[in-house]
C-alpha cells in the first residue's frame, strides 16, 4: 500500500507543477516575441543636432536596458524549468525504482506460487 501512495504522490506532484512549467514556457515564449516585435520597428532618421543625437543614445540606453532585463528574465525562467524539469526527473525515477521493486516482488510472488502448485500436484 505504502508504494502505491508514493506512486500517486510523484504523480501528483508532476499534475502540481505542470501548470507552473506551461506558465514559466508561455512567459518565455512572450518574452521572445515581444523581444522580436521590437527589431521590426522602422529606424528613425539621422538626428541632425547634438540633442538629437544625446536623445538618440538615451533612446539607444533605454532599449538596451530593456534587452539586458528581459535576457535576465529569460535566464531566471530558464532555470526555473530546469529545477522543475530536475525534481520531475527525479520523481519519475523514484517511481520507477518503485515499479522495479513491485515487479521483482510479483515475479517472485509468481515464481512462489508456481512452484507450489507443482509440488501440489505432484504430491
Amino acid at each position: 500500500m505504502a508504494k502505491k501512495i508514493m506512486s500517486l504522490s510523484t504523480i501528483n506532484a508532476i499534475l502540481n507543477t505542470a501548470p507552473i512549467v506551461i506558465q514559466g514556457a508561455t512567459r518565455l515564449i512572450k518574452l521572445i516575441k515581444d523581444r522580436g516585435d521590437d527589431d521590426d520597428k522602422p529606424v528613425d532618421e539621422i538626428p541632425e543636432t547634438i540633442d538629437g543625437i544625446k536623445k538618440e543614445v538615451d533612446r539607444l540606453h533605454q532599449r538596451l536596458d530593456m534587452n539586458d532585463e528581459s535576457n535576465i528574465e529569460q535566464i531566471k525562467l530558464i532555470e526555473e524549468l530546469a529545477r522543475q524539469n530536475e525534481s520531475l526527473a527525479t520523481q519519475l525515477k523514484n517511481t520507477i525504482t518503485h515499479l522495479n521493486r513491485i515487479t521483482l516482488l510479483a515475479v517472485i510472488a509468481a515464481t512462489i506460487s508456481i512452484t507450489s502448485l507443482f509440488y501440489l500436484l505432484s504430491s
